[in-house]
């Protein structure tokens, strides 16, 4: 009887307890098989005919999660790995979450992640390319993403978004490079401010990577991005400002950019995609070079999707720069030696 009554308190404690522990949670297993035939010409090389994985948006698996801590407030993650489909491995260079790997909190004060994450500007240059920076259309075969070597993601990245329902949103980046004795070698610096409102978007982003060209040497740029859709057809601008920003495989020290898209509904299912990107090299050199492109996707369910595209690039006196020419690249192929200057693309994507 004595041990019952010392019980009862305990229990009724555990009891009254327990709800500031029973929030709810959540984890999503999500991914994307991409799978197309790709045909590359114009490189040194000669032609090239291959089976690509991600032509359209890159293939990956991942997990992402939340857990409701009360209040409004919830701790989020995601963790994303590329998938080379065509072999098995992994992409990024073969790391498991090369894609993704974050870890934050999030509420009516905004959302602060901690990780490997996407670049301010990258996050920027996907939503204001016609193309979504996929198929052989993609913006980032002239337009750099802002990181290091021109990369979209960036490592050990501390961002803080702020969202407002009057349709202004905005961004801060920052990853150490985390080099002994220097706070700012090989640091990253990202920034942006947007609106959005019906059929109107735009954003304003910066970039700064501190020694990306070289020691000493920092690359910097501005992304200038809108759209507005007029409902037969969804009109896209950019304008880029580089200096010393990479291209992969191309240092821009002094360039303007200029891409003008559209996405165009074809049917209930079908939108065609078009897009012109100039780049006016400011440089002796003068490496201009314009790219067209137009493709085509046909969803066949809510989860998959066939894509076929064309794009061409017009190289002027970067044909004959020590650095190499542009390339035509797609979600998958940025940086690929063998691409050439032209490419074909047809494929199937599916979401799940």
């Amino acid at each position: 009887m004595k041990l019952r009554t010392r019980l009862l308190p305990v229990l009724l404690a555990t009891c009254a307890s327990a709800p500031l522990f029973a929030q709810t949670s959540s984890v999503t297993l999500f991914g994307i098989v991409d799978m197309g035939f790709l045909h590359d010409s114009g490189n040194a090389a000669g032609t090239n005919n291959k089976l690509n994985s991600g032509i359209m948006s890159g293939s990956r698996f991942g997990l992402m999660g939340s857990e409701d801590l009360g209040g409004g407030n919830k701790a989020i993650f995601m963790l994303e790995g590329g998938v080379n489909v065509d072999n098995g491995s992994s992409a990024q260079g073969g790391t498991l979450f090369g894609r993704q790997a974050w870890v934050g909190l999030e509420g009516s004060l905004g959302r602060l992640t901690l990780g490997r994450q996407y670049t301010t500007v990258a996050m920027a240059q996907v939503e204001f390319d016609p193309f979504s920076t996929g198929m052989t259309g993609t913006s980032a075969s002239l337009i750099s993403a802002g990181g290091q070597g021109g990369s979209n993601r960036a490592n050990n990245v501390a961002k803080y978004y702020l969202g407002h329902a009057s349709g202004f949103n905005g961004e801060l980046s920052y990853a150490p490079g985390e080099v002994a004795g220097s706070s700012s070698t090989n640091s990253q610096l990202g920034a942006s401010v947007g609106y959005t409102r019906g059929p109107f978007g735009m954003k304003i982003a910066y970039a700064k990577a501190n020694d990306a060209v070289a020691p000493g040497k920092d690359a910097k740029m501005t992304f200038i991005g809108a759209k507005y859709d007029f409902g037969v057809a969804t009109a896209f601008v950019n304008y880029v400002i580089n200096r010393g920003s990479i291209v992969p495989g191309t240092v821009n020290d002094k360039s303007e950019d200029l891409l003008l898209g559209a996405r165009i509904p074809a049917g209930a299912r079908g939108r065609v995609i078009v897009s012109f990107i100039n780049k006016n090299d400011r440089t002796a050199d003068n490496h201009d070079a314009r790219l067209y492109a137009i493709g085509y996707v046909y969803d066949l369910s809510k989860r998959t999707s066939l894509y076929t595209s064309y794009t061409y690039i017009d190289n002027k006196a970067s044909n004959t720069s020590p650095t190499g020419f542009y390339k035509v690249w797609n979600a998958n192929d940025v940086g690929n030696a063998l691409a050439g200057n032209q490419a074909f693309a047809i494929g199937i994507n599916h979401r799940f």
